[in-house]
């Protein structure tokens, strides 16, 4: 195997071991009580508490991150009326 082959075959595996490492250190997004988030559903998403109840009526979980209740509630807010 020539030198060169060798060089690349070393900087794939640095390549591989570092994203590996960005990969399983990865930020978690805080999750916050659903208590919390109505609090401030104005404030965060732009929607009454109400609103906020009617994304979150079917779901048994007592923690979300923003991320996640944003999303909830934009499916909410799309659904049809029926």
């Amino acid at each position: 195997m020539s030198a060169a082959k060798q060089q690349q075959n070393k900087q794939a595996e640095v390549k591989k071991e570092t994203s590996a490492s960005v990969t399983s250190t990865a930020y978690k997004e805080p999750e916050f009580s659903l208590t919390e988030l109505r609090k401030h559903s104005r404030k965060l998403f732009g929607v009454k508490p109400e609103v906020f109840d009617g994304a979150f009526f079917n779901t048994k979980k007592h923690t979300s991150t923003k991320r996640e209740a944003e999303k909830l509630i934009q499916s909410y807010l799309k659904r049809e009326v029926k």
